[in-house]
């Protein structure tokens, strides 16, 4: 897409934020939307739109048009977010036990196995908006079958359409989803600054080549979907804010060895780290849920979402007016003890 429109790096960059500002723009909608109807009938309908709006980007003939293609996709995939999460933590309540975390596990694997599929279709010589087509298309007929087994909850049609109010409004008059919120903000500030900054560390840190510092961020993501997977039988064990207070400390220790490590060993904390931020989200956004419903998951998600959009450019920032880039990154390890500090109001979601 980028050299198709001959777009230059701050032009393909202002399109990629119609991905943020879209998704940003429906969570707390759909939050309002999930209360009125229901999140099942949401779930339904945000999901398939979601897949038929996959290929619209790759079909734009122009900047002003990919920015508003990028704008709807995020749009639509924002508008999933706040009704699966409601629907996990629905089934969890019904089966009385964590759950949560293998749904995000489950998130994780279909996006590497989405990332894959185009892959080899691109590289076979599919053109990416043939592929991206096709991809979305099967998601689409997927997702309209199997959801037709998601559990039914009670819609209340007189709810309000204020979505403001039945979201971040909803946070502010309850302490403990502040809190919530705070923590979200918290861990997903790390999980963006992860993404865009652990290979440019490895590089500065150790002087891997841009490849091998590929790896960390590698390392971050296989395992943030390990722990995912694992994570409900922890939390069964344990309990949730036992698993958040050890799951910031992991966070910060895992970082710390990055930011100081040779490379093997920096590669391994950047691991760690995922481990650490593996089962932040889910239960952020379970405990939320359990606390004010549609309107909590909204609040949070939202709240959360924005600390993944300012978390890299925060620390871009920092690290030019500090002159060094790991420095900055102590802020992310901070964070993550702030985490483990804040873990006992899971304890009090209802």
């Amino acid at each position: 897409m980028k050299s198709g429109l001959r777009l230059s790096d701050l032009a393909f960059s202002a399109a990629l934020a119609g991905l943020v500002a879209g998704a940003f723009v429906a969570q707390p909608m759909a939050g309002a939307l999930a209360t009125r109807f229901g999140s099942r009938r949401m779930t339904r309908v945000a999901s398939v739109a979601a897949c038929l709006t996959l290929a619209l980007p790759a079909l734009a003939p122009s900047l002003a048009a990919l920015v508003a293609a990028t704008a709807l996709l995020g749009f639509t995939r924002g508008a999933t977010e706040v009704p699966m999460n409601a629907q996990a933590t629905l089934y969890e309540l019904r089966v009385g036990a964590p759950r949560m975390s293998t749904f995000h596990a489950c998130f994780s694997l279909g996006g590497f196995a989405g990332a894959g599929i185009a892959a080899l279709l691109l590289r076979a010589g599919s053109p990416a908006a043939a592929t991206l087509a096709g991809v979305g298309a099967g998601c689409a007929v997927v997702s309209a079958l199997v959801s037709r087994h998601l559990l039914r909850d009670t819609p209340h049609p007189d709810a309000p359409d204020d979505h403001a109010h039945l979201s971040l409004g909803t946070l502010l008059r309850d302490g403990a989803l502040v809190a919530l919120g705070a923590l979200a903000f918290c861990g997903m500030f790390g999980e963006g600054a992860m993404a865009d900054w652990s290979a440019l560390l490895l590089e500065r840190t150790t002087g891997a080549a841009p490849a091998a510092a590929a790896l960390g961020y590698a390392a971050f993501s296989v395992a943030m979907t390990l722990g995912r997977a694992t994570g409900d039988a922890v939390i069964a064990a344990v309990g949730r804010a036992r698993t958040l207070r050890a799951s910031g400390v992991l966070a910060a220790a895992g970082l710390t060895l990055a930011l100081v490590a040779p490379y093997a060993a920096a590669v391994a904390g950047c691991a760690i780290v995922g481990l650490g931020y593996a089962n932040l989200v889910p239960i952020l956004f379970s405990a939320s849920g359990r606390r004010a419903g549609h309107a909590g998951i909204a609040a949070v998600s939202t709240v959360g979402y924005a600390g993944f959009v300012v978390g890299p450019p925060v620390i871009g920032g920092l690290s030019q007016l500090l002159g060094s880039l790991p420095i900055a990154l102590v802020v992310v390890a901070l964070f993550a003890l702030a985490i483990a500090a804040g873990a006992g109001v899971v304890s009090r979601e209802t």
